[in-house]
């Protein structure tokens, strides 16, 4: 009997409650107001589904209605309070065009989120739940126009999306290593910095990148740009502000951190080392970063122009780690060891477009290219 009580309690109990309040700071008796009296609530998520990166939004819209089904519209918004199952930015419900609006924000890698909006706790609304992932919402990169990337900062990080996407997602995060540390010697080289970015354009599988640019010095043309892809493609890249670390979780869902203050990689599957300020700017090697995980990764480079169709110099990229050279592109399984060398033009459109986009938007396509040209496939996490 005692095992039936307790497997009736745990199968009645399994989604679990909604723990969270998001209350109005009012609270009422029942029928001691006369306010309009709301019979009927409904519900809507603008995007039933959002990258849980902790910076995206969706919005609530609810719809109040009388005994009769007419719809109401003079709710004080701070009547409605709303339930979550997980932990969730909430703004304050307000009346817009007749229905009322709260921007959700779930926190970083959340679990999706089971909602329900109340009036004065005396009538609920149906349970709602919000879709929350870390995967690329989409495989291809659509014909969109940004006019302009606009960015703005979240803590220690510049966040970015593109002109033609909607305000509440993102589409990058970035931050610069200026030193004074161990990587950038700011006191002897004032100029010199080492800058990261984050890409998940549109939020689509197809061009998942992290770009380190090398600076040692103030000539733009000087500077040392790389890009890294990773695989396989599993993530969005994501990053988390902690007390003293920024973490980052790469493609393949493998991470690393940096020292917050300093923006230096302190764990993980990155090292790196300083940047190469050396006078000779044709013997300066590119961004010393080395992977040690299990996928593969893809790296490019190019000094002073666009590394996937650009390079002044003709010396082929080093096969042990990339640090030096910019012909073809260097491609490491991280599992076997093994490492390849291709033609860029096998991977970018040589025009001078943007975005440039990789020519193989999923994995599938990518692992067939890899083993008719490398020998070796995508590991399988």
């Amino acid at each position: 009997m005692r095992w039936l009580v307790f497997l009736l309690i745990c199968s009645c109990s399994t989604q679990g409650p909604l723990r969270y309040k998001h209350s109005s700071s009012k609270r009422y008796l029942a029928a001691v107001t006369d306010d309009p009296v709301v019979a009927r609530i409904e519900g809507e998520l603008k995007d039933p589904r959002v990258i849980a990166t902790g910076m995206d939004s969706t919005f609530l819209i609810v719809k109040l209605f009388d005994s009769a089904g007419a719809l109401i519209t003079n709710v004080d918004p701070k009547d409605l309070t709303l339930s979550t199952s997980e932990d969730v930015e909430a703004k304050p419900f307000v009346l817009q065009q007749g229905v009322y609006k709260t921007e959700l924000k779930p926190r970083v890698k959340s679990r999706s989120i089971r909602m329900r909006v109340d009036w004065k706790e005396r009538v609920l609304g149906p349970e709602i739940v919000l879709e929350t992932t870390t995967s690329p919402l989409k495989d291809s990169l659509a014909p969109l126009n940004h006019e302009y990337f606009q960015f703005r900062s979240v803590g220690e990080v510049s966040v970015g999306r593109g002109s033609a996407s909607p305000e509440n997602v993102t589409e990058s995060f970035s931050f610069e290593n200026l030193g004074d540390n161990r990587i950038v010697n700011a006191t002897v080289n004032p100029s010199s910095q080492r800058f990261f970015s984050f890409d998940y354009l549109e939020q689509a599988r197809q061009n998942l990148a992290m770009s380190v640019d090398d600076s040692p010095n103030g000539t733009v043309s000087h500077t040392m740009h790389s890009i890294f892809m990773f695989f396989p493609r599993v993530h969005v890249p994501l990053v988390e502000q902690l007390s003293g670390t920024i973490d980052v979780t790469l493609p393949t869902g493998e991470k690393f951190s940096f020292r917050k203050d300093s923006k230096e990689i302190v764990s993980g599957v990155l090292t790196e080392g300083p940047v190469d300020v050396s006078n000779d700017r044709f013997k300066r090697q590119y961004a010393d970063i080395k992977y040690s995980g299990r996928g593969v990764i893809l790296r490019v480079n190019a000094r002073g122009q666009t590394p996937q169709t650009g390079q002044f110099e003709t010396l082929k990229i080093d096969l042990e780690h990339g640090l030096k050279g910019s012909v073809d592109v260097l491609i490491i399984n991280g599992t076997t060891g093994q490492r390849c060398r291709r033609p860029k033009r096998d991977f970018w459109e040589p025009l001078d477009v943007t975005p440039i986009e990789f020519k193989f938007p999923t994995d599938e396509e990518f692992e067939l290219y890899l083993r008719q040209h490398c020998g070796f496939g995508l590991p399988k996490f």
